[in-house]
């Protein structure tokens, strides 16, 4: 299918990428978009009409990004018919879970790429960065094409000869221009085509000077029919020894050479035309998207020197490259940091040659300016992040390994090095259940499998060191994203002194079920028959000792029961708290029997304490209080509630 209508799209607007999702997460369109201003994503959760979209010529598309699983039509599916009309579109299939059977079907087929959907910004990046590259490398790819179809189709004749100056090929135009077929002109002698009145004398040194780089004339050429025509031609050597013949006739000479003016003028990259010739070598030419990268107009710029786009934050040692570049009369490529009419700052890939005329001067230096921009700040953002990672890696307190979804270890610490005794050198290469005699392969790798998308996931199991002596651990295991692989990075902690003192409450709760058994049983029973001798003993006698010995019993009973209150909720009478004595006091106070007695409170102190142990502590004595205390004429000591001393 004919897909030139990709070409003027992606001329015109050389920064902006299309991208075709095909699938049903709005949400991961939206969030794909904002990771490149570059990215403009049409979204199609219906396979069917995305095909129809992409052959109906709507939009240009540089890339699409495909779901897996999808209504009606499958992922693969739709990469099939799109492969069918259009071999060369890039094409992402994106899948919920790593499956390699999935990923090699997808890439045999045809996919530019197959990549694992992921809720996070790092995958969304690098998802982005992979769009970018292959819709960059399709352009590329075409623009060869339209470059040998510029050749084939071009007026001008082209000819590529062979370092004896014999003809290997020919396009259209050269049959055109001599008179002759194309299969006529391969194999004959360049100088073939001049009388011999003209440049044969000269031929041979005409070819050396070609050779050297560059010659350009005019002069008669024989046409097949005998006829002679004037011609510009030119000779211009190739890095493999070949020699590329240009010609044109002489009253199409302007014509072309307006041609490639509108070429520069119309170019996806800034270009700058300098002459050297003037003081300061100022600017001459510039085109129209040079002008839209620096945001000056044309005439802000000629007559000035390029150093006006510098700052202070440009690189004196790349500048000082481009200078000495200059002065040699030579080519460089390097990358600044530029500075907007604006202020703004952009990364700018500078390349430089100089233009010579016919007789070997320099006429001009033509500079390129492209923005990496994006480039450079994913490169800086992944410097800081792979610095970051490592000062973590090295010096955290914790063990840390990293290791492959089949359990291959690909990096540790020193603190795991030193823990189990072994070097960085032994450990990479084992799998972790050499090292975990707690883990079993078959169960890890489904239990890897299941974990949530950049979540750490807790659980613990044991470390065996080189002596054979193992260590409780406890692990938080997190799946990362490493260069386009997904790796599982484990911290891990020794929690042996956790489980001991586990171990020992565990020990200490058992004693005290045994003490709370011996005092149920072997305190209380004999307990309850005192007291129900008490009460034989209150119906044969009348005595003052009994009401004393029935309060004695019953604290003694209240004494058992707190106590077995405290063994079996040891942990929530350990519960303290800042307590104000006031409020609670009050509180208290009016969960009692109080009958006419009153409460002051005269106290600001805040306790720390078990709220409730102290509440059942204060009604206690509030109760025993209002029922002993009286208004007669005992001392304050003994009368607690009249005197306020509770």
């Amino acid at each position: 299918m004919d897909t030139s209508r990709d070409a003027p799209r992606s001329l015109s607007k050389p920064a902006s990428i299309a991208v075709l999702y095909v699938g049903g997460g709005c949400d991961f369109a939206a969030r794909l978009e904002r990771e490149r201003e570059r990215f403009t994503v049409h979204t199609e959760s219906d396979p069917r009409a995305a095909l129809d979209r992409i052959r109906g010529g709507d939009a240009a598309f540089d890339c699409v990004v495909c779901d897996y699983d999808l209504p009606a039509l499958g992922g693969l599916d739709v990469l099939d018919r799109v492969r069918a009309e259009f071999p060369e579109l890039p094409f992402v299939l994106v899948t919920e879970q790593s499956d390699d059977e999935v990923a090699n079907e997808a890439i045999s087929a045809g996919a530019t790429d197959h990549f694992r959907k992921r809720d996070d910004a790092a995958r969304h990046q690098l998802l982005a960065a992979r769009i970018e590259n292959a819709a960059e490398r399709a352009r590329t790819s075409r623009a060869l094409e339209w470059g040998l179809t510029a050749v084939e189709t071009a007026r001008d004749a082209v000819c590529v000869l062979d370092e004896d100056g014999t003809v290997e090929y020919a396009n259209a135009a050269s049959a055109t221009l001599l008179g002759s077929d194309r299969e006529g002109l391969v194999g004959r002698r360049w100088g073939s085509f001049v009388p011999d009145d003209e440049l044969q004398p000269t031929r041979d040194a005409i070819l050396s000077e070609a050779r050297e780089g560059r010659w350009s004339g005019r002069s008669s050429l024989v046409r097949g029919d005998g006829d002679r025509i004037e011609v510009e031609h030119t000779l211009t050597s190739t890095s493999d020894g070949s020699l590329v013949w240009t010609a044109s006739r002489s009253d199409t000479l302007e014509e072309r050479l307006s041609r490639r003016e509108r070429a520069m003028d119309e170019a996806p990259i800034g270009i700058v035309l300098t002459d050297p010739s003037q003081t300061d070598n100022p600017i001459v030419y510039v085109n129209d998207e040079f002008t839209a990268l620096t945001g000056y107009s044309r005439d802000e710029v000629l007559g000035r020197n390029c150093r006006f786009l510098q700052g202070e934050a440009t690189d004196e040692d790349a500048v000082a490259e481009l200078r000495a570049a200059v002065d040699e009369r030579e080519a460089v490529t390097t990358e600044l940091l530029n500075y907007r009419k604006d202020g703004t700052e952009f990364w700018n890939r500078v390349r430089i040659a100089p233009l010579f005329d016919d007789d070997g001067v320099i006429d001009f230096f033509v500079g390129f300016q492209d923005d990496i921009t994006p480039r450079k700040t994913y490169e800086e953002l992944l410097r800081s992040n792979t610095a970051r990672l490592e000062a973590l890696f090295e010096h955290s307190p914790d063990l840390v390994v990293v290791h492959t979804d089949d359990g291959s270890i690909r990096d540790v610490n020193q603190r795991m090095c030193e823990e189990l005794g072994y070097s960085e050198a032994e450990l990479v290469g084992k799998t972790v259940w050499e090292l975990d005699p707690t883990s079993d392969p078959e169960r890890s790798r489904s239990f890897w499998a299941g974990l949530p998308p950049n979540e750490p996931t807790r659980f613990e199991g044991a470390l065996e060191r080189r002596d054979g002596t193992t260590f409780p651990t406890e692990v938080h295991l997190i799946e990362l994203n490493v260069d386009g692989e997904d790796l599982f990075v484990a911290m891990i902690r020794d929690i042996s002194e956790q489980k001991q003192r586990e171990a020992e409450l565990v020990e200490q709760n058992e004693r005290l079920d045994r003490f709370a058994s011996v005092v149920s049983h072997d305190l209380r029973n004999p307990l309850q028959v005192a007291m129900g001798r008490l009460e034989l003993l209150a119906d044969d006698c009348d005595s003052d000792h009994i009401d004393d010995i029935s309060r004695a019993l019953d604290r003694m009973d209240d004494l058992i029961s707190d106590l077995l209150v405290l063994a079996h909720d040891g942990n929530d009478a350990m519960d303290i708290q800042s307590v104000a004595l006031s409020d609670l006091a009050r509180t208290c106070w009016q969960n009692v029997m109080t009958g006419d007695a009153t409460l002051t409170v005269e106290t600001e102190l805040v306790l720390d304490a078990n709220p409730e142990q102290l509440q059942q502590l204060l009604e206690n004595l509030f109760r025993n209080a209002v029922e002993h205390g009286s208004t007669g004429s005992r001392t304050p000591s003994d009368d607690a509630v009249e005197h306020g001393s509770t």
